[in-house]
């Protein structure tokens, strides 16, 4: 009989939840077990490759011209909404920035950015093109430290990438300023879609995707920290955009390696509009925007 596999994140035992292969990019035929905490309910990777960063190629991101990137800016409106209700000006750290799509809408909004990054590529793009300051780490909870005091921290889609997850989020409220605003967005475990797909759910996405944390238990640890809840949404226009994005990909029989047809497109908006009224209901959307405040 195996031995119990304990939760990282709080140290209770946790059960086989679903083993699963790297359907989304398909770097490797291995595949991967997934375990559920029986306290917390996060689900995890029970063994994280050594090698992760190879799971992450050269061709991950696409940089974009500086017009193009001005452009996805503008769709970060909303989440820039969020955190300038709590925090209109400042200091502001983008854990895990990519080439800066937030970063620069924050930036054009006054705020004087300092992105966290490990792509080398992405933090040149940042410094040379944007003009932020970039840290290229893959430690994020030591970088921190480096960008000094702030009065926002984001992390958009970074905490399930992370290793620790919570000492990441123990440093970023050492960095915040009392008043502070951390703000994230997370793929939610507890949704519609996870709770249907399973394992072919597009979120999961081995083994980039070290944990699904279902809000409560982030919740619980930010209270911990000393943070309250300022907002919380699964519909907000990017949660949305998951909504599609993850029927999409259901509907895709290989991911990694047929594109996307008019079939799987139009099906899957047809899928996100029909089920519209229960994924826009509560917390059952695809992924949640959370905005906590420091007391």
């Amino acid at each position: 009989m195996s031995r119990p596999r304990r939760c990282p994140l709080c140290g209770a035992e946790a059960e086989q939840a679903f083993r699963v292969g790297d359907r989304n990019r398909g770097i490797t035929a291995q595949r991967f077990d997934y375990l559920r905490c029986q306290s917390c309910a996060t689900i995890f990777l029970a063994d994280v490759p050594a090698d992760l960063g190879r799971y992450y190629p050269e061709d991950y991101y696409e940089l974009p011209s500086l017009a193009e990137l001005d452009r996805a800016a503008v769709g970060e409106a909303s989440k820039l909404a969020m955190v300038r209700a709590f925090a209109a000006e400042g200091s502001l750290i983008d854990v895990g920035a990519a080439y800066g799509i937030f970063a620069r809408a924050a930036q054009r909004a006054g705020f004087q950015v300092t992105a966290i990054e490990m792509d080398a590529r992405c933090c040149e793009y940042l410094e040379a093109v944007v003009g932020v300051r970039a840290i290229r780490s893959d430690a994020p909870e030591q970088a921190l430290a480096q960008a000094g005091p702030a009065r926002v921290v984001v992390l958009w889609h970074v905490l399930e990438h992370l290793p620790s997850p919570w000492e990441v989020l123990d440093r970023a409220a050492e960095q915040l300023q009392r008043g502070g605003v951390l703000a994230l967005a997370m793929p939610n475990p507890d949704s519609l879609q996870f709770r249907l797909l399973g394992a072919r759910w597009a979120h999961v996405d081995a083994p980039r995707h070290l944990f699904l944390i279902p809000f409560p238990t982030l919740r619980a640890q930010m209270d911990q920290l000393g943070f309250e809840v300022g907002h919380l949404t699964s519909s907000d226009p990017a949660g949305r955009h998951w909504n599609v994005f993850g029927w999409e990909h259901a509907l895709r029989r290989h991911p990694a390696s047929r594109a996307s047809t008019r079939f799987t497109r139009t099906g899957a908006r047809l899928l996100a509009l029909g089920l519209a009224p229960l994924e826009r209901r509560g917390m059952n959307g695809t992924a949640y925007t959370a905005v906590f405040v420091k007391r």
